[in-house]
């Protein structure tokens, strides 16, 4: 979806407030508007921005499995989030077990590792996958 609307000229950006509101599109239609430079964007949600990057994850390990790049995104979600996993498999995506259990695979850290597959653990039982 990212990749599609890096197309799209300034016409898409009423299409694009309209579902600012909305949980699955509302960060994408956001890092557009403020890749644009436009300043009256609002701030995501928490919930919002977790789902996000659990999108953002998932789309990367479809699209290059374990790259040198996503092992440099996990440890840095794990570092500036300290409560990262707490609060990450509560995230209703359909990749959120998958990308937690990647997570706990890639990440160096045993402690932080642990910490994504009991995440994953929770994820799944929570939604049933």
């Amino acid at each position: 979806c990212q990749q599609a609307m890096s197309l799209v000229g300034a016409a898409a950006e009423p299409a694009l407030r309209e579902v600012l509101d909305d949980a699955e599109l509302g960060g994408l239609a956001r890092v557009w508007l403020t890749e644009r430079g436009l300043t009256d964007v609002p701030p995501p949600s928490q919930g919002m921005v977790f789902w996000l990057t659990i999108d953002t994850v998932a789309a990367q390990l479809a699209a290059e499995g374990d790259s040198e790049e996503l092992h440099a995104l996990v440890q840095g979600l794990a570092e500036q989030h300290g409560g990262f996993f707490a609060a990450a498999w509560r995230v209703d995506h359909p990749q959120t077990a998958d990308v937690l259990e990647a997570m706990g695979r890639l990440h160096p850290d045993k402690k932080i590792a642990k910490e994504a597959r009991k995440a994953a653990f929770k994820a799944r039982s929570a939604h049933g996958g």
